[in-house]
């Protein structure tokens, strides 16, 4: 008799990830306030609204797991990809309406930021998901 090993695919350690980009968020702030510091609350502003929306897609998108929930995964993960869209541009029009002055380059550069670290994250944190 064999024994079949299968490969649970799990969560990834996403506490761990989005404390590290967390950390990015306010290593961005601190390099902007050397220019200023509107710069640097602008910096922030663009790094959380990078940061918030994904945390929300995060928890739509991995509330199921296993092979019989795959109907739900797929859902879950349309639905929190929507609700972080919109949640984007909602946190966009509240730091242009609401955060006076505000440095727009610094703002849209850490959320570029951002976004190349969210790709990297998975690799400099030891992205491995699944076992072997």
């Amino acid at each position: 008799m064999t024994t079949v090993k299968t490969n649970a695919i799990r969560r990834p350690p996403l506490i761990k990830w989005f404390a590290f980009q967390a950390v990015v968020v306010f290593l961005m702030g601190a390099l902007f306030w050397i220019k200023s510091p509107v710069a640097a609350y602008s910096a922030l502003a663009g790094g959380f609204i990078f940061l918030l929306p994904n945390v929300y897609f995060a928890l739509k998108a991995f509330r199921y797991t296993g092979a019989r929930a795959a109907k739900q995964i797929m859902g879950s993960f349309y639905k929190g990809e929507a609700g972080k869209l919109i949640l984007c541009a909602v946190l966009f029009a509240i730091a242009f309406k609401s955060i006076k002055p505000i440095d727009e380059s610094a703002l849209f550069l850490t959320f570029a930021i951002m976004l190349v670290t969210n790709w990297l994250t998975p690799a400099v944190m030891g992205g491995k998901t699944q076992h072997s």
